[in-house]
C-alpha cells in the first residue's frame, strides 16, 4: 500500500507535532465485548461434516483430489479389468453317435464307451485340422490369418465333452464370433464326413469277410446234405429227405421274413422321430432357426419397392456421374452437389426399402418353411401308414412260415435225427445270414455318426460385465478419493465463508475483503483497461472502515489493533488498507507497526529503515522522532524498529508501551496497531492490553476454525475488546454486494 488506492497524488506531510501540555490523552474504558452480545451465538464449531464443509474443502483441494482420484481410479479400474476374467465368444455344434446295431457272430457286445472315446480324438486331430484348414472357405477368415499357429491355436481353443450319452458337444472359443461358427462347421462336416466314410468302408468290409464265411457254410452244409441224401437212399428214407428240404426252404424264408419285419420295424421308428421333430418345430411359436436366406434374398430382390428404389437410384446416379464428368469443377458445383445429395437420398431409400422388404420377407421364409414342413409331416404320415402295413404283411408270413415250418416238423421225419450234428453249422449260418442283411439294410441308412444341426453362436456377455464393473469401480474409487481428500481437507476446519465466521465463531463481522486476483488475471484486467477489482477492493475497505468508525466513536475507541491467529492471515494487508481508508476520508493516521519479529509496514510503504517501536520501548528514542509520512496525505507510519531480547522485556512491562500509546492519542484521530498474530508469541497478547480495541482478521480457506476460536478466547480471558472480524479472501462473485455497480470517478 505505497501510494493511495484512490489515486490521490501525495502531498508533503506536516511535521508531527508533539503534544504541548505533554500531558496524556485519558483512556477511556469501554465495556463493549462482543461475545457478550445476545443476538449473536457464541462459538459452536461443528464436529462432524456437512455436505457444505466437505464441498468447500474440494474446493480447496479439487486439484489434488482430481489428481490423485484420477490415478486411483485408474489403477483400480486396470486392477479390475485383469482380475476378472477374460471374455471370450463360443460356438457349439452337437454330433449324434449311435451305437452299433449289428453285433458279428462269435464276439462280445461293442464297448459304447470305449467307441465315444476315440470319436473324441478322432474330431480334433491334427489331419482333419488341416484339411479344414486347406478350405478356402477358412483359410480366408480373419482369425486364421492372424494366427501364426492356426493348427496349435485350433486344438487349444476346440474342447469336445460328452452332453449325453448319445450326443458329443463341440465347442470352439475366441474372439471373432462369425469366424468360429464358420470354422466349427466346416470342422464338424469334415470329421462327419470322415467317420461316415470309415464307417461304410468297415461295413463293406464286414459283408464282404461275412459272404467268404457264409460261402464256406453253406458248401459244407450242402456235402453234409450229399452224405444225408445218400444214406437215404442208401437206407431208403427219401420222404425224410424231402422234408428237410422244404424245412431248409421254409426256415430261409422265415429268416427272411423276419429281417424284413425288422427293418420295417427300424425305417418306422425313424419315420416316426422325424416327423416327432417336424412336429415340435410347427408348435414352436417363436422359432430360433433362422429361415433360408437364399429364399429372403430372392423375395427381396423380387420386391416391387425394392425394384423401384433402385431403378431410380441407379438412373440418377448415372445422371450424376455424366453431369459430373461434364463439369469443369464438380466439387464446387452447386448442381453437382445437389445431384450428388439426391443420389445419396436414393441410396438411403433403397436400403430403407431393402430392411423393409427384408422384414416381410423373413416372414414369408418362415412360411414357406412352415409350408415345406407341413407337406412333409403329411408324407412321413402317409409312409409311416404304409410301412406298418408292409411290416404287418412281413408279421403275418413270418408266423405263417412258423407254423407251417411247425406243421412240417410235427410230421415225424426221422431224417431231423440224423441231422442234428449239422444244427451248429446252420445256426451260424442263419446269423451271418441276418448280419448280412441288417449291414445291407445298414448300408443304406446314414453313419453312426451325424451332425445335429449347424453351429450355433453362443455371444459371452463377459466382455461386457468386465467394462461394467472396471469402469464402476474407477468411478467408486475416484469419488471415494475425492471425498477421503475432501475430508481430511475438512478436519483441518478452515474457515469456509462469512457466514461460518458468524454462525460457528460466533464474531461479528464488520467487513470483507475480496480476494486479489493473480498476476496474470491482474495484468489482462489494466490491458484491457479495467480495473473493477481495485474499486470492489476500495469500496469495501471503506464499508469496513465505516463500520469500524462507527463502533470507535460509540465506544469512544482511538487505538485499534489488527491480529490473528496465525500468520499468513492478511493482518498487516488489512491494517495497511484500514490505515490508508481512513487518511484518504480525510484522518489523521498513524499505523504502528508493532509485529516486532516480523516487521513488513516498512516494506509495504517503501520507507527507509529507521528507528520505531522497539527503540522507543528501550527509550533510545522519542516518539516525535520515529513517526515517519508516507505518500499518502494524512497517513503518518511508526515502524518497528530493530527489535532485541530488551525490546520483548520492555514490552512485558506494559508501561512503556501504555505511555507511547497515550501520547499517541492526542496527537491523531486514529491509530490502526498492526500486531504479531496471537498464537505463536505472546506480544500480541501484552499490546491488546493497552488498544482501546481488536480487529481480527480472518483468510477464507487458510484460517482454521478451532485456532480462531483459541486465540479469540485468549483475547477474551483477558477482557479484551473485540471489534469485530474481517474476511480476507473473499470471491468477488460471492461477497461483492453489487460493486459492480461502481464507476470511476474522475481525478
Amino acid at each position: 500500500m505505497a501510494r493511495p488506492i484512490a489515486g490521490d497524488s501525495p502531498m508533503i506531510q506536516p511535521p508531527y507535532q508533539a503534544p504541548q501540555s505533554g500531558v496524556p490523552v485519558p483512556v477511556v474504558t469501554s465495556p463493549f465485548n462482543y461475545t457478550n452480545q445476545p443476538n449473536i451465538p457464541g462459538p459452536v464449531v461443528v464436529g462432524t461434516p456437512t455436505p457444505l464443509g466437505l464441498l468447500n474443502a474440494f474446493r480447496r483441494r479439487w486439484v489434488l483430489s482430481t489428481f490423485i482420484g484420477g490415478l486411483v481410479a485408474v489403477a483400480v479400474a486396470v486392477g479390475i479389468w485383469l482380475a476378472l476374467p477374460a471374455g471370450k465368444h463360443q460356438a457349439r455344434a452337437l454330433v449324434q453317435l449311435q451305437p452299433k446295431q449289428v453285433e458279428f457272430v462269435n464276439k462280445t457286445q461293442e464297448d459304447f464307451e470305449a467307441y465315444r472315446r476315440h470319436q473324441m480324438f478322432l474330431l480334433k486331430t491334427r489331419d482333419v485340422l488341416t484339411r479344414v484348414l486347406a478350405d478356402p472357405a477358412v483359410s480366408s477368415l480373419d482369425t486364421i490369418k492372424q494366427s501364426e499357429d492356426p493348427v496349435s491355436m485350433l486344438e487349444d481353443t476346440i474342447r469336445v465333452t460328452v452332453a449325453a450319452p448319445e450326443i458329443l458337444e463341440v465347442t470352439l472359443t475366441g474372439n471373432n464370433i462369425e469366424d468360429m461358427k464358420v470354422i466349427l462347421d466346416h470342422v464338424v462336416r469334415r470329421y462327419v464326413d470322415d467317420a461316415t466314410a470309415i464307417d461304410r468302408k468297415q461295413r463293406d468290409d464286414q459283408i464282404a469277410a461275412l459272404e467268404t464265411t457264409l460261402t464256406s457254410i453253406e458248401r459244407e452244409l450242402k456235402e453234409q446234405k450229399s452224405k444225408l441224401e445218400l444214406a437215404g437212399r442208401t437206407n431208403g428214407t427219401t420222404g425224410a429227405e424231402a422234408t428237410s428240404n422244404a424245412l431248409a426252404l421254409l426256415q430261409k424264408r422265415h429268416i427272411e421274413a423276419d429281417a424284413l419285419f425288422v427293418a420295417a420295424g427300424r425305417e418306422i421308428e425313424k419315420a416316426e422321430a422325424e416327423l416327432k421333430v417336424l412336429q415340435k418345430q410347427l408348435e414352436d411359436k417363436d422359432p430360433k432357426t433362422p429361415p433360408d436366406q437364399a429364399i429372403v434374398a430372392q423375395l427381396v430382390a423380387a420386391d416391387v419397392r425394392v425394384k423401384t428404389a433402385k431403378s431410380a437410384y441407379t438412373a440418377r446416379k448415372e445422371y450424376a456421374d455424366k453431369e459430373a464428368a461434364k463439369a469443369t469443377n464438380p466439387d464446387i458445383d452447386d448442381g453437382i452437389t445437389k445431384l450428388r445429395a439426391e443420389v445419396k437420398k436414393l441410396e438411403t431409400e433403397v436400403k430403407e426399402a431393402e430392411k423393409l422388404a427384408a422384414t416381410e420377407a423373413i416372414e414369408v421364409a418362415r412360411a414357406i418353411d412352415t409350408a415345406k414342413k407341413k407337406k412333409r409331416v403329411e408324407e412321413l404320415a402317409y409312409s409311416i401308414e404304409v410301412k406298418k402295413g408292409e411290416r404287418e404283411g412281413h408279421r403275418l408270413e413270418r408266423e405263417g412260415l412258423q407254423r407251417v415250418i411247425a406243421t412240417t416238423a410235427a410230421g415225424g421225419l426221422s431224417i431231423e435225427e440224423e441231422r442234428k450234428n449239422l444244427q451248429p453249422q446252420r445256426e451260424m449260418h442263419d446269423k451271418i445270414q441276418t448280419q448280412l442283411i441288417q449291414l445291407r439294410i445298414a448300408a443304406q441308412q446314414s453313419g453312426r455318426v451325424s451332425a445335429r444341426g449347424g453351429a450355433e453362436k453362443i455371444p459371452n456377455n463377459n466382455q461386457n460385465k468386465k467394462i461394467v464393473m472396471s469402469s464402476a469401480g474407477g468411478f467408486v474409487s475416484f469419488f471415494g478419493v475425492i471425498l477421503l481428500v475432501s475430508f481430511l481437507e475438512w478436519r483441518s476446519r478452515r474457515v469456509d465463508g462469512v457466514d461460518q465466521v458468524v454462525n460457528e465463531l460466533g464474531m461479528r463481522v464488520i467487513g470483507t475483503v475480496p480476494a486479489f486476483p493473480n498476476r496474470a488475471s491482474l495484468q489482462a484486467a489494466t490491458e484491457a483497461g479495467g480495473a473493477n477489482w481495485r474499486f470492489v477492493l476500495n469500496e469495501s475497505i471503506n464499508s469496513t472502515r465505516t463500520m469500524l468508525l462507527h463502533t470507535a466513536k460509540a465506544q469512544a475507541m482511538q487505538v485499534v489493533m489488527v491480529t490473528s491467529a496465525t500468520q499468513g492471515e492478511g493482518k498487516t494487508s488489512l491494517a495497511s488498507q484500514l490505515a490508508t481508508s481512513m487518511a484518504t476520508a480525510g484522518m489523521r493516521t498513524l499505523i504502528v507497526d508493532c509485529d516486532l519479529r516480523n516487521p513488513s509496514i516498512m516494506k509495504l510503504f517503501e520507507l527507509p529503515l529507521a528507528p520505531g517501536v522497539s527503540e522507543v520501548l528501550r527509550q533510545e528514542v522519542d516518539v516525535s522522532d520515529a513517526v515517519q509520512a508516507t505518500a499518502v496525505p494524512n497517513l503518518w507510519v511508526i515502524p518497528a524498529g530493530h527489535c532485541s531480547n530488551a525490546t520483548i522485556a520492555a514490552l512485558a512491562q506494559g508501561n512503556p508501551l501504555k505511555t507511547l500509546f497515550n501520547r499517541l492519542r492526542g496527537q491523531f484521530d486514529f491509530v490502526i496497531v498492526d500486531s504479531c498474530p496471537v498464537l505463536p508469541v505472546a506480544d500480541a497478547l501484552l499490546i491488546a492490553q493497552h488498544v482501546d480495541g481488536v480487529v481480527f482478521s480472518i483468510m477464507q480457506d487458510v484460517s482454521q476454525l478451532p485456532k480462531v476460536v483459541t486465540a479469540s478466547e485468549k483475547l477474551t480471558q483477558l477482557n479484551i475488546q473485540m471489534v469485530g472480524a474481517v474476511v480476507n479472501g473473499i470471491k468477488q462473485d460471492v461477497y461483492s454486494y453489487g460493486y459492480n455497480y461502481v464507476k470511476q470517478l474522475p481525478a
